[in-house]
């Protein structure tokens, strides 16, 4: 497997098949026999922005003190990767759950909340 062309990029659904985004960068750690492995998956726009430039990654996290979102970066484990087919990536997480959809939470609670019969998010 070529990790960086493989999974690089590829959409991440949870385990009801609800789109989470894509995986931004790739975190390997060695094992005891110096071989590499995934160790973790990183999703959000700051990982991305590292792999422009890493003065991008530091002007996103000084920027991110007005975000909506309680972490720049979203780290999967590998641990819970389910399966991997050709363009996504299924992880064992419930989307609802995760920093992945703080600004649908908030857009529901600013917005679709207050417009009449927009019901509850």
């Amino acid at each position: 497997m070529e990790i960086v062309r493989d999974l690089l990029d590829s959409q991440v659904i949870d385990r009801e098949k609800m789109k989470m985004g894509r995986i931004d960068g790739i975190v390997l750690s060695f094992d005891d026999d110096g071989r590499p492995r995934i160790d973790h998956l990183e999703l959000g726009f700051a990982a991305m922005a590292r792999r422009i430039h890493p003065r991008v990654e530091s002007w996103l996290r000084v920027v991110r003190r007005w975000s909506v979102r309680r972490s720049a970066v979203y780290h999967v484990p590998w641990e819970k990767v389910i399966d991997l087919s050709h363009q996504t990536v299924q992880i064992d997480v419930k989307a609802e759950e995760t920093p992945a959809f703080d600004w649908e939470r908030w857009f529901a609670k600013q917005l679709v909340n207050r417009i009449p019969a927009g019901g509850k998010a």
